[in-house]
């Protein structure tokens, strides 16, 4: 049986990103270890964040595959930054494990 992950992981995962939508990129250096944390928890593999500029790079592995998804934050317009991975627009925690599970 899959065990369920807890929902202050969720909760947690919700705050890193807003801060990342709040912050930009600075925001991203100061939460990475704690958010591939809530992010290894929430998708049940290891996850690494690679950055530099305005670019990052999830890397997410588990005993199966290995993949690595690019993602860009940039100036936004209903917020003070935004987000995407792949392409695809990212502006919350939800957003962020959909699209990730994608590629999984």
């Amino acid at each position: 049986m899959q065990q369920l992950t807890p929902l202050a992981t969720y909760s947690a995962l919700s705050h890193y990103w807003a801060i990342i939508t709040h912050e930009g990129l600075s925001g991203l250096v100061t939460i990475k270890q704690p958010l591939a944390a809530a992010l290894s928890d929430c998708l049940a593999a290891h996850v690494t964040i690679l950055y530099e500029t305005s670019m990052f790079l999830l890397i997410i592995h588990d005993h199966r595959q290995k993949i690595a998804i690019p993602g860009h934050i940039y100036p936004g317009t209903t917020q003070p930054y935004h987000i995407s991975l792949d392409g695809w627009p990212v502006d919350d925690s939800m957003t962020l494990l959909t699209i990730v599970q994608k590629y999984r």
